[in-house]
């Protein structure tokens, strides 16, 4: 008998904060995993410990949220963490 495997679906249990910052120009950078390529409109991302990550524009859009929004900001999604 195959032994069927189910993934699940996860969401961290608090919220992750980093600082980020948006690249206006390709570049190479230094990360915990060595020299990456950034490209125009990439982020670079700091985690809490530290780290830095590369991600495309698509991803951190759907991913992260800023803390602190402006009335003139749009904002859809329900969630909001700071003040």
């Amino acid at each position: 008998m195959e032994e069927i495997i189910l993934m699940g679906t996860f969401r961290t249990c608090r919220p992750l904060l980093v600082e980020a910052v948006q690249s206006k120009e390709a570049k190479t950078i230094a990360t915990d995993l060595g020299f990456s390529s950034v490209k125009v409109g990439d982020w670079i991302v700091r985690g809490e410990d530290g780290e830095c990550y590369i991600l495309d524009d698509a991803f951190f859009q759907r991913t992260f949220t800023p803390i602190q929004t402006y009335p003139w900001e749009r904002n859809d999604e329900g969630r909001h963490y700071g003040s």
